[in-house]
């Protein structure tokens, strides 16, 4: 079986914090183990297929507590079991521009 890659459109910040998606009818939850804008890589407790899209709430530190922030739709481009690779299809510019500060706030430590 080939495998095909595509080159990142950035550069992935690493971090852990969690995210939640809907699967099979049940919010599940997950750990982000690295961030950009375009995307992001989990591990989850269940597999979830390439070509999936969900809506996922991503927990990103604000100070000292984590707020939850809503990618209305994201999609799995790939899966290798627990891992999954997932891009932003979908986002409202709000979520967008605190992703983006939470980035460039990473970037700076």
């Amino acid at each position: 079986m080939v495998k095909t890659y595509s080159v990142r459109s950035a550069t992935r910040i690493p971090t852990q914090c969690t995210f939640l998606y809907f699967w099979n009818g049940t919010l599940e939850q997950g750990k982000v183990w690295d961030l950009s804008e375009s995307g992001w890589r989990t591990s989850m407790k269940h597999p979830i297929p390439a070509g999936s899209e969900t809506t996922v709430y991503l927990a990103l530190p604000d100070h000292d507590v984590y707020r939850y922030m809503i990618v209305n739709v994201a999609t799995v481009c790939w899966s290798d079991g627990n891992t999954a690779g997932w891009k932003v299809s979908h986002i409202d510019e709000a979520a967008k521009n605190r992703l983006d500060q939470f980035l460039n706030g990473a970037e700076e430590d």
